[in-house]
């Protein structure tokens, strides 16, 4: 008895510390959804760099096919963790080219990251790469 016990116990506690496969997404309306998509198959590049008092992020697709806006966000917190709170800095509307360019001018000092969501309306199609920055004042 005690040992069915302890097997259900430890297979409790495994199961509660695995994380989701998922990746959870902030989205304009402030709702959290689930992402099944791969990560960064549309994205040729992504970089950030401080640009005066703020951050520009620049970004390239490979195929722009399926994808009607941008959303541009940022975390102060640790951006590989699922439950860090991203915020949307500004919405984009994907046009014809293959290149495009957002300069965050609200930062505040700090360890700052960034990504990109293609959307398809108000769906997540794919999500870029992670791009981090570091302000110390100023």
């Amino acid at each position: 008895m005690k040992t069915k016990i302890i097997i259900i116990a430890a297979a409790f506690i495994s199961s509660a510390w695995t994380t989701p496969s998922t990746e959870s997404l902030r989205l304009p309306d402030n709702k959290t959804e689930n992402v099944k998509a791969k990560q960064n198959q549309s994205f040729a590049f992504f970089r950030t760099h401080r640009q005066g008092r703020g951050i520009t992020a620049t970004w390239g697709m490979i195929s722009t096919s399926g994808i009607t806006d941008f959303s541009i966000q940022r975390t102060y917190e640790d951006p590989n963790d699922i439950y860090s709170n991203w915020i949307e800095v500004c919405t984009m509307s994907c046009n014809n080219s293959r290149s495009f360019k957002v300069t965050d001018t609200n930062v505040l000092p700090g360890t700052i990251s960034y990504r990109i969501v293609a959307m398809n309306g108000f769906t997540p199609v794919d999500v870029s790469d992670i791009s981090t920055e570091r302000i110390v004042q100023h």
